[in-house]
C-alpha cells in the first residue's frame, strides 16, 4: 500500500491568496509516476484527500462560525464583511470536496445511518449545498416585507431541528438549511441582474429587537436563524469528516472503510469525474446560466460568488485525476493517481486527457481571475450579460465546450478498462 506523500508548502492565510492555491498548479504533481501503481494505492490516496477536503471544510466553516459570533456581538459593516470573507473561504475547500458528492451501491446499500451517520450522500448534500433556493421561503424579499420563516407570526422558536424540518417544505427550491441559506441572509437579494454588484445585507438586520436599530422586523428571529444555519452546517461537515478519518478507514460500515473494500472504487472516481465535468459542471452550473441568459441560474448568486464555486469545483475534477489536494495551510497530500493508472496502460488517453484539462484550466482561469480583481471585477452574473465576443463570456462558454468534450475520452477509458457504465445518484443540485 502506496503512504501518502505530504510534502510542506509556505503556509498561506486563508484570504485571497489562499484562493489561487490548487494542487494541479505545481507541473510537477502531473507527472505521471515512474513505477506502476495498483487500484489499493489509488484508493488509499483518495482516502487521504477526502479527509483533507473534508477536514478543511470543517475547519473554514469553524471560522465562519466565529465570525458569524463576532458579528452578531457587533453588528458592524466590518464584522458583516470579515464573515462575508469567512464565507468565500469556507466555499474553496468544499467545492472541491464535492467530486465525492454521488450515490453508488457503495452508498446506498451500506447502511450509512447505523452508526449516526447519513443514509446517503445525496441526503447529506440535499441539507448542505442545496440548490436553487427560493429567497421567500427565509427572509423578506423586494415586494414581500412578510416573506419566510424569519417573518411568520406565531411561528415556532428557529432551532436547528426547526430548520432541518422546513428544509424543502412546499416545494424543492424552498431551501432552508446549508451553504445558500447562509449565503443569502449574509448577502440578501442580488437585485442587479446582470449588471456589476452583489446582495447588499443592512447589517442592522442583525440588530437585536430591542436595540431599536433593526433596520427590519423581527431581526432576532434573523440573528437566531444565522446562528443554528452556521450551526448546522459544522454538524453536518463533522460527520461527512468523520465518515473519511483515519478511524473510519478502519471501520466497517463508514463511506472511507467501504470506499476502499470496494471492487468498484477506481470505477467510481472515474464517473464521479465523468459527472462532474459533463454534466454538473458543464451544464447545470455554467451553461444553464450563460445560454438562458439567467442570472439566477447562477450557483452562488446572492454574494456573486459562482466564479470561486465552478473554479474550485474543476479543482476537485483536476484533484481526482491527479491525485492531490491543496491544503488550506499549503499542505499537499498526493499519491498514486488515476492518471498513473490510464498512463501505464495509455500514455496516448493519459495525454489526451492531460492537454484537455490544461486546456480547460486556462480557460476557468480567466473566469476567476476576472471575478478577483481588485478593481472593477467582472463576476459570472456580468458574464453572462456580456456580448459574445468578451474575453471572459467566450472563455466560460470555451470551458463548457471543452469539458463536455471530455465525454469522448471518458468513453475510450471505459472502453480502455472495460468498465460498465455506473450511474450515479446525486446531480443537479
Amino acid at each position: 500500500m502506496l503512504t501518502k506523500k505530504i510534502f510542506s508548502a509556505a503556509l498561506l492565510s486563508l484570504s485571497a491568496a489562499a484562493a489561487f492555491a490548487s494542487f494541479a498548479d505545481h507541473s510537477v504533481h502531473k507527472l505521471p509516476a515512474a513505477e506502476a501503481v495498483s487500484e489499493n494505492q489509488i484508493k488509499n490516496n483518495y482516502i487521504g484527500m477526502a479527509q483533507a477536503a473534508y477536514d478543511d471544510s470543517l475547519s473554514s466553516a469553524q471560522t465562519l462560525h466565529k465570525s458569524v459570533q463576532e458579528l452578531l456581538a457587533n453588528p458592524t459593516n466590518k464584522t458583516l464583511a470579515a464573515a462575508k470573507e469567512a464565507y468565500k473561504n469556507a466555499r474553496i475547500p468544499y467545492q472541491q470536496s464535492e467530486i465525492m458528492r454521488w450515490d453508488t451501491d457503495i452508498t446506498l446499500t451500506a447502511g450509512l445511518d447505523k452508526d449516526g451517520g447519513p443514509a446517503s450522500v445525496d441526503q447529506w448534500e440535499g441539507q448542505v449545498n442545496a440548490w436553487p433556493l427560493d429567497e421567500q421561503a427565509i427572509d423578506y424579499v423586494q415586494g414581500n416585507k412578510n416573506a419566510g420563516i424569519i417573518n411568520q407570526k406565531n411561528a415556532a422558536p428557529i432551532s436547528i431541528d426547526y430548520l432541518i424540518a422546513q428544509n424543502g417544505v412546499g416545494g424543492e427550491a424552498n431551501v432552508t438549511t446549508g451553504f445558500h441559506a447562509v449565503e443569502f441572509l449574509l448577502w440578501g437579494q442580488d437585485l442587479n441582474g446582470t449588471k456589476a454588484g452583489a446582495g447588499v445585507r443592512d447589517v442592522n438586520d442583525f440588530q437585536t429587537d430591542s436595540s431599536g436599530k433593526c433596520s427590519a422586523a423581527n431581526c432576532d428571529r434573523r440573528r437566531d436563524y444565522l446562528q443554528a444555519a452556521v450551526q448546522l452546517l459544522i454538524t453536518d461537515l463533522t460527520v461527512m469528516s468523520n465518515e473519511w478519518s483515519p478511524v473510519s478507514s478502519t471501520t466497517k460500515g463508514t463511506l472511507a472503510y467501504n470506499f476502499y473494500h470496494s471492487s468498484d472504487a477506481v470505477r467510481q472516481i472515474i464517473f464521479a469525474m465523468k459527472n462532474m465535468a459533463t454534466d454538473e459542471l458543464a451544464s447545470a452550473r455554467m451553461n444553464e446560466g450563460l445560454e438562458g441568459l439567467d442570472p439566477e441560474q447562477e450557483h452562488d448568486c446572492f454574494s456573486d460568488l459562482s466564479h470561486v464555486a465552478v473554479y474550485y469545483n474543476f479543482q476537485g475534477i483536476r484533484n481526482a485525476f491527479y491525485g492531490g489536494y491543496e491544503k488550506t495551510d499549503g499542505q499537499i497530500i498526493s499519491g498514486a493517481s488515476i492518471a498513473d493508472y490510464i498512463n501505464q496502460q495509455s500514455p496516448a488517453l493519459y495525454n489526451d486527457f492531460d492537454k484537455a484539462f490544461n486546456s480547460i484550466e486556462k480557460n476557468m482561469k480567466i473566469v476567476f481571475n476576472a471575478g478577483e480583481k481588485n478593481k472593477n471585477p467582472i463576476r459570472f452574473d456580468q458574464i453572462i450579460g456580456q456580448k459574445e465576443n468578451a474575453l471572459e463570456r467566450t472563455a466560460a462558454v470555451s470551458a463548457v465546450y471543452q469539458l463536455v468534450s471530455l465525454q469522448s475520452s471518458f468513453d475510450d477509458l471505459q472502453e480502455l478498462l472495460s468498465l460498465q457504465a455506473l450511474t450515479l445518484d446525486g446531480s443537479g443540485d
